[in-house]
């Protein structure tokens, strides 16, 4: 499967009514002459099953999944924006619509360091501004990235050979929503294994701690949301900054920073030595996907 960015504008509307995602073939200079643009090119690699995070106005509003491949498709007679030229690509898509939008601004920096460069074309500029494109390829690890910030009870399971975007629902529904904010069975068995301290500082007051995920919850399956080793007892500030991607830790344990927050951790009177004591073998497969999605080390 395939992942993708689109800026979908003033067709928001369009997308979230209609259930597709239009862009032209090409367009007509003022000479009168077709032109190309990368961006509508990469419309027709869509194939059936890949997922779009859908930006508007800086914001992740739409989870998109592809339910057919992109085929050819003139422009939609419902498109009031009528610049483009007849001949277009079509993406019919089913649409998650996030009741917490995802502020771009959480992981752009992240992006731009280790997956701009990757993506086809580039989603943002130098500027930190996103690019003037319609819609970009970007590489798994990215939107697994992106993913990871997904505050609403849904989750995209990326460990079958199509992405399924999917609401916690069933018999096991209020266990796995309570992993989703920390409490529960989930909460319990973790402070249980780490002897109710922080994982970093020794830190025993757990009214005070966080059950926070290494994998996030939205990029976990069942079983991980609520895998007690999928976790560290964590003060607020350092459960933010792991949950956010801007610490991680080795196989050993090791405080892992980007540097551009090193004076960041030493406000916070956070150690850049710091380390966890008692790692289990069961935590080292969760944390390396997390050093892979927050750009930590390569996949």
């Amino acid at each position: 499967m395939s992942f993708f960015w689109v800026n979908i504008g003033s067709s928001f509307n369009e997308v979230k009514e209609h259930n597709f995602l239009w862009a032209p073939q090409y367009g007509m200079n003022k000479h009168g002459k077709k032109f190309n643009n990368a961006s509508w090119e990469t419309v027709k690699d869509v194939k059936v099953g890949d997922v779009i995070f859908c930006n508007k106005d800086r914001e992740i509003v739409y989870v998109a999944t592809a339910t057919a491949d992109a085929d050819d498709a003139p422009r939609p007679p419902n498109r009031s924006f009528d610049k483009w030229e007849r001949e277009g690509t079509k993406v019919d898509v089913d649409l998650t619509v996030l009741e917490h939008p995802i502020d771009i601004l959480q992981f752009r920096d992240t992006f731009m360091a280790a997956f701009n460069e990757l993506s086809r074309p580039t989603v943002f500029a130098e500027n930190g501004f996103c690019t003037q494109t319609y819609m970009c390829e970007i590489p798994e690890t990215a939107a697994k990235m992106i993913a990871s910030f997904i505050n609403d009870n849904i989750s995209i399971d990326f460990n079958k050979q199509t992405a399924t975007v999917k609401e916690a629902r069933g018999s096991t529904k209020s266990t796995v929503i309570q992993a989703r904010v920390g409490h529960g069975p989930y909460r319990d068995k973790l402070f249980k294994k780490w002897g109710g301290k922080c994982a970093v500082t020794g830190i025993a007051l757990e009214s005070m701690l966080t059950a926070s995920h290494i994998v996030s919850w939205s990029i976990s399956n069942d079983k991980e949301k609520v895998d007690p080793y999928n976790g560290f007892p964590l003060i607020p500030n350092l459960d933010r900054l792991f949950d956010r991607g801007m610490i991680s830790f080795d196989d050993n344990g090791h405080l892992l920073h980007k540097k551009e927050f090193a004076s960041l951790l030493r406000d916070l009177k956070i150690p850049l030595d710091s380390k966890i004591d008692g790692l289990f073998g069961e935590n080292k497969k969760y944390l390396k996907r997390h050093r892979v999605t927050f750009g930590f080390e390569k996949e």
